[in-house]
Formats: structure tokens, sequence, C-alpha cells
């Protein structure tokens, strides 16, 4: 079964957060699982390469591609499967993913503008994953009637999407109506439907023009529970959300009240100010929109307070879309305990949307590194 979440509805709930994540996977152009990714990320490596996709001036596409020459459907779920796996390897009890009494599962998928967000088309690849996770445990057995009969819930809002997905995460645990929850997130702009949308709207980094992305694709997940007041780990303890009206194609121009709201309203969840915060993390991918919104709103709330270490996933690993807010997470989650490189215990995650939407994410770790 497949619900859809009503995006909007969860910003009006200020429910108390502190949601744990006792696992992470990610799937992406630097790396199949996340411990490679993390090492190709510290040396700031990428995978950019000439596509077969063609500018209007026939000139090759600049893309983050994954090394496979499969398409559509079963290579989106090629990656879901190697998520879900690298998560599963993480965990205690890595079958508990196919229960559907112990684990809900909710997926962050590209919002309706986008190809490949109807029909049940995420939650297939989702299913197929964990049945493909249950045939990689137990050879040859039947596909479990926990896996079949479990509802995924899918968020179709894009990279904003993340703060919805962890809403809905802590209702599901808060509820006790499951132990844990699996979020997972996917995307890819590789297809010929996305990318000509994006070459009409002058959005793609392509010769001629500077202000654009690069389009990549990926897959993460992680495995989340309710937090006990004294444990130790990865912490999400502040969510915010909140409406811009600017728009990226110039229509409406960006003030960035949206986005200061968003980080605003997460830092009061998580009864931190802005002046606590040691980073930031962003979903900045190269296009001018985006990064002067994000300067302005860091520069408002942070009202002259030390600037804040500035990091980005978009430069490595392309633009990602809906999988951008789990890979932040997954990639924070396995960087922030170790003291060596570790980028701070106390950091927001920050993203936008075309259509408005802005989110925000309060991430701490507690513990030694």
């Amino acid at each position: 079964m497949m619900t859809f979440f009503n995006t909007r509805a969860a910003a009006d709930r200020p429910e108390p957060v502190r949601l744990a994540i006792r696992a992470a996977g990610l799937c992406c152009v630097v790396g199949y699982h996340l411990r490679a990714a993390s090492c190709a990320l510290r040396a700031h490596m990428d995978h950019f390469q000439e596509s077969e996709f063609r500018s209007s001036n026939f000139d090759p596409i600049i893309v983050a591609r994954l090394p496979d020459d499969i398409y559509g459907h079963e290579r989106l779920q090629r990656w879901v499967s190697h998520a879900v796996r690298d998560c599963a390897h993480g965990m205690r009890e890595p079958l508990s993913l196919l229960d559907a009494a112990r684990t809900a599962v909710v997926v962050l998928a590209p919002d309706p503008t986008r190809t490949h967000t109807g029909d049940g088309f995420y939650a297939a690849l989702v299913a197929n994953a964990l049945h493909q996770l249950r045939a990689a445990e137990d050879a040859g057995a039947a596909p479990s009637p926990d896996v079949d009969a479990r509802i995924v819930t899918v968020i179709a809002s894009g990279r904003a999407g993340l703060g919805n997905g962890l809403q809905q995460s802590m209702r599901l645990l808060g509820d006790q109506a499951v132990e844990q929850v699996l979020l997972i997130g996917v995307d890819s702009y590789l297809n010929a439907a996305d990318m000509n949308a994006m070459l009409r709207a002058e959005r793609l980094l392509v010769k001629g023009n500077s202000n654009g992305f690069l389009p990549g694709e990926a897959a993460a997940a992680v495995l989340l529970t309710l937090a006990t007041p004294d444990a130790r780990g990865i912490f999400i303890e502040g969510i915010g959300h909140a409406d811009e009206a600017g728009r990226p194609d110039g229509s409406v121009p960006s003030r960035a009240v949206g986005l200061t709201e968003a980080i605003r309203a997460a830092c009061g969840q998580a009864r931190v100010t802005p002046a606590d915060l040691d980073f930031r993390l962003s979903d900045q991918n190269g296009e001018q929109f985006f990064a002067r919104e994000s300067a302005n709103a860091v520069t408002r709330i942070m009202f002259g307070a030390q600037q804040l270490v500035h990091l980005t996933l978009a430069d490595k690993i392309g633009e990602v879309g809906a999988a951008t807010g789990v890979a932040m997470l997954a990639w924070l989650s396995h960087e922030m305990p170790h003291i060596d490189h570790s980028p701070g215990n106390l950091g927001v995650l920050h993203l936008a949307n075309d259509g408005g939407d802005r989110c925000a994410v309060v991430i701490r770790h507690t513990g030694e590194n």
C-alpha cells in the first residue's frame, strides 16, 4: 500500500522533536556506500563527466552520474537497494527493516512538476529494494508478507520535503505505531524529460550559462528512533518550515524571509540560538538565486555573531533533488562523531524548493568525539 502525506499540514504542528539516527546508508556518484562516499567527500572529490545529453549548441552536458548503463525504474531501484543495504549493515537487527510491525517506511520523492512522481513509482522502488534485502539475507526465501503488506508513505515535495518526512516519522514513533522509521530519499535528473525541462529553463551549468547546476542522482537512507533523555549519538532536535515568495526564474525577487523564518523556527524548537551553531549544511547547487538567499538569511539570523562554517554536497555529488536532505543526514551521522573531521557538535541543515517551500533542521552530536 502507499499513502501520500500532506506536506503543508506538518508545518502547523509545533511538536517537540528529538529523533535519533541509528544507522545510515548513501549511494551517490562518489561512493556506493556511506564510508566510501564520506572519504571522497572529505577529499573534495567528484565524479563529474561528459554525458550523452546535449545542450542546445550540441555540447555534451556535464553530469554527476553513477557508472551504470541501465536507465529508468531499474536504475533508481538499484541506488535505493544500495542505500538500504548500506543502512542495514550498520544495524544490530537488519532484518527488522522487513518487519512492518516494527519499521515504517517514509520516502522522499521529487515534487509533482518532475517526472516519475505518480502511480506508486517510488513506493514500488522501495518495496523491491526490501525484497532484495530479504533475498540477500535468506537466499531462496519467498517474498515476505510483511513486506508486501507494509504501508509506504511517499512525500513528493523535493528537497524541502526533508522536514515533512522527519515530522511524519516523529508522528509514527510518537504514536508508538512502530519502533523505528526508515527514511529514504531518492532522485535522478538523468532522464530526457528532466534534462530538457532544465535546459529550456536555463537551469543547467552548460557553456554560455554559469548560473546553473550539475544534474546528478543519489539514494540515501537513515534509520530513526525516538531518543531517550540520556542517549548519546546523533540527534535531530528542531525542524522549521516557511514559505518564500521569491522564485528562481526572477518573476518575484527573494528577500530570504522564508528561509530566515525556517532557520529561526528550527533553532527555537531545538532551544538553541543561531550563535550556538557551529556549522550549516546547505543545498546550494551553484544557482545564484539560492546562494544569495541563503547568504542573506544566515547574515540576518547571525546578527553579528561568528561566521558559520558552510558545508555543501552538490559541488561533489551534483544536484540530487529529493535525495539531498537524507544524504545530508547520512553524511553528518558519519562525520560528526569523529574528532579529526567533525564540522562541530551542533549545526543546521537548510533546504529550498523552486516552489517556495523552505526547511531547516537542527542536528546535534552528544557524547565523546
